[in-house]
C-alpha cells in the first residue's frame, strides 16, 4: 500500500494502516444532509479548520449539491451557474488555504472553469461527480497542474441517472466502467498514481446493490488503486432502520468498518459528515490493532 499521494506544492495525502477521513464542507443552501449551514465563508472556513484539526486528511468543498433526482431525494438538486458555484467556493477555499497552509484540499465540481479557479486557490484533488464522463478540458488541466482527480461512478448525470443506469451485475459493470474512466484519465497525461476511484454510493443504485458495492469494495479498482467510500448518511443506510438522515451515524461508522478491512491491501479514503465521531470510531480500530498508542491523527 502506498503511503502518500504527492500534490501541488509539495503537500501530499498520506494513507495509513486505516482509513483516512475526508470531510465533506458543503457550501450549499441544498445539499441533502447539510445544506445551508454556514452563515458565511469565515464561518465554513472555521469548520474546515476545525475538521482538519479533528483529524480529517483532506476536506472536500462543494458549491453545487448533486443530490440525485429519484424516489430517495424527489426532483432532486437544482442546476446553478458556474459563476455562482466559485462564488460559493473560492472564498471559503482561499480562506481555508490561508488558515492550513499543508492541508489537502479537494474541490467537488464537475466543470473546468470552476476546477481552475480552485486549483488557483489552491486546490490539490478535483473530486468529479460525473467521473464516467470528465470533460476532455477538465482532465486536461488536472494533468497539466498536477493535481489529483477522484472519479465518482455515476451513469449520466445526478439528474439523469436514475434513468440512465441498469445493471445485471452491479459489482462487475461498477468495475468495468471505473476502469474504462481511469484509462481515460492516463491516456489524457493523468498520473496513474494520483487516481482514486469512488463507486458512487447512491447514484443510479438500488439500496441492494449499493450494498452490494459496499461489500464488494476490493473488487471494484485494480489492486493498489486507492478508493474513496462515500456512504456517509446516504439513503441506502436509511432502510437499514428507517433512521432519518440526521440520526444514521451507526450506519454511517458501520460502513467505515467495512471499508477498515481494506486498508491492509489499499489505500481507503471515508468521505463523511461526521468527522470527530468518525475519528474517534477509528481511533478504536486502531488501538485494537496496535496501530496507534493514542488519538488517531
Amino acid at each position: 500500500m502506498r503511503d502518500a499521494l504527492s500534490l501541488p506544492q509539495a503537500r501530499s495525502l498520506s494513507f495509513g494502516p486505516l482509513p483516512g477521513v475526508m470531510a465533506i464542507l458543503n457550501v450549499t443552501p441544498d445539499s441533502f444532509s447539510d445544506g445551508g449551514r454556514f452563515a458565511s465563508a469565515e464561518a465554513a472556513a472555521d469548520e474546515g479548520a476545525r475538521c482538519a484539526d479533528l483529524g480529517a486528511t483532506i476536506v472536500d468543498i462543494g458549491g453545487e449539491s448533486t443530490r440525485p433526482r429519484g424516489n430517495a431525494y424527489g426532483k432532486g438538486a437544482r442546476e446553478i451557474s458556474a459563476e455562482e458555484e466559485e462564488g460559493r467556493v473560492l472564498p471559503v477555499l482561499s480562506l481555508l488555504r490561508s488558515m492550513r497552509p499543508s492541508l489537502a484540499l479537494s474541490v467537488d465540481t464537475r466543470r473546468a472553469s470552476v476546477a481552475r479557479a480552485a486549483l488557483d486557490a489552491g486546490a490539490d484533488v478535483v473530486n468529479v461527480v460525473t467521473g464516467l464522463a470528465v470533460p476532455a478540458d477538465l482532465l486536461e488541466l488536472v494533468a497539466s497542474r498536477g493535481a489529483a482527480l477522484v472519479l465518482n461512478h455515476c451513469r449520466g448525470t445526478p439528474s439523469t441517472t436514475f434513468e440512465e443506469s441498469s445493471f445485471q451485475d452491479v459489482t462487475l459493470e461498477v468495475a468495468a466502467d471505473l476502469r474504462a474512466a481511469r484509462e481515460r484519465a492516463i491516456s489524457s497525461g493523468i498520473s496513474e498514481q494520483r487516481i482514486l476511484l469512488d463507486p458512487g454510493f447512491g447514484f443510479g443504485k438500488t439500496p441492494d446493490q449499493n450494498f452490494a458495492l459496499l461489500g464488494a469494495l476490493d473488487r471494484l479498482a485494480p489492486p493498489g488503486v486507492p478508493i474513496v467510500v462515500g456512504a456517509s448518511r446516504k439513503a441506502f443506510l436509511g432502510t437499514v432502520a428507517g433512521a432519518r438522515v440526521d440520526d444514521r451515524l451507526p450506519e454511517s461508522l458501520a460502513a467505515v468498518a467495512v471499508a477498515a478491512r481494506l486498508t491492509p491491501r489499499r489505500a481507503i479514503l471515508v468521505r463523511v459528515h461526521d468527522v470527530a465521531e468518525t475519528v474517534r470510531f477509528l481511533g478504536v480500530l486502531a488501538r485494537a490493532n496496535g496501530d496507534a498508542p493514542g488519538r488517531v491523527t
